[in-house]
């Protein structure tokens, strides 16, 4: 059997797992950038209240 087919099928599952990862990277940080405000603020009211 030629080395070239058998390394294909893996490097396939490398490129798909390389953007399954690439997708969840650009929603976090979508997801950072739409709720960003809201996290700082609910952080910062949270660790100002373990202040007082």
């Amino acid at each position: 059997m030629n080395d070239e087919a058998a390394k294909q099928p893996q490097s396939l599952m490398i490129a798909a797992i390389g953007g399954v990862l690439l997708l969840l990277a650009v929603a976090a940080f979508l997801g950072w950038i739409v709720q960003g405000p809201e996290m700082l603020l609910t952080m910062s009211q949270n660790g100002m209240s373990w202040c007082f």
